[in-house]
């Protein structure tokens, strides 16, 4: 019977997981030019862009290699490509991209983020950017490939400094006097000035949760079939 339950139980498990978070590719570096992959380019001195095959690829056959100089602190890989899944209204979540480490980071820190760039036109307001609190830390990790999670629910807006909105509270298509139209996708990075910094950057993707009915049926799901086992 405790057996029985149990797989019951894990197969309810299963469903939840297999429903529960929708993945949605936003960029994985297949278009473009070599030295502007899915139209990333370099915003800020000492990081260059440029498209990759090989090590670092986790989604199709390319990926983007990040490369900044010793010197270098604040700057991103910047796009004005507005991926159609970032447009809003979006049921939002979090932001998720692949990197691959090669070498250890030597210097005293190394983050990266994202960053959305927008507009207000009525306002006269262009080039606003909305950076999201959570950032993925590279200093002390070994070579190999990782997953950072971006939520998509905690920035400050540039407009009237609001702080923790979350997505749609911030982007619009038809934009409030405190919101903006997207204009443009960005993960910055910063780091400590004492050493440079290599990364490959793969399948970024937009990832959302079920609405709540939904996990609430996929969770009577599961004890009905429980039920029905112990019957």
């Amino acid at each position: 019977m405790l057996r029985r339950s149990t797989l019951a139980l894990a197969a309810a498990a299963a469903l939840f997981v297999a429903a529960g978070a929708h993945a949605q590719s936003l960029y994985s570096f297949e278009t473009g030019t070599v030295t502007n992959p899915d139209g990333f380019g370099p915003n800020g001195g000492g990081i260059t862009v440029a498209q990759t095959t090989g090590v670092g690829v986790t989604d199709g056959t390319h990926a983007m290699s990040v490369t900044i100089v010793n010197g270098a602190t604040f700057v991103g890989a910047l796009t004005t490509n507005v991926a159609p899944g970032l447009t809003p209204p979006i049921s939002p979540q979090s932001i998720q991209f692949d990197y691959t480490i090669t070498a250890p980071f030597t210097g005293g820190f190394a983050v990266a983020g994202v960053t959305m760039f927008g507009f207000n036109a009525a306002l006269g307001q262009f080039g606003l950017q909305a950076q999201f609190a959570d950032i993925e830390h590279f200093e002390g990790k070994a070579p190999g490939t990782y997953t950072a999670t971006i939520d998509l629910n905690d920035a400050t807006n540039p407009l009237d400094f609001t702080a923790h909105e979350d997505y749609n509270t911030i982007f619009s298509t038809n934009p409030s006097a405190t919101q903006l139209t997207p204009a443009g996708f960005q993960i910055f990075f910063n780091k400590s000035s004492d050493a440079p910094l290599a990364v490959i950057i793969d399948n970024v993707r937009f990832t959302s949760v079920p609405e709540p009915t939904s996990i609430a049926l996929l969770a009577g799901g599961g004890m009905l079939m429980l039920r029905r086992r112990r019957s």
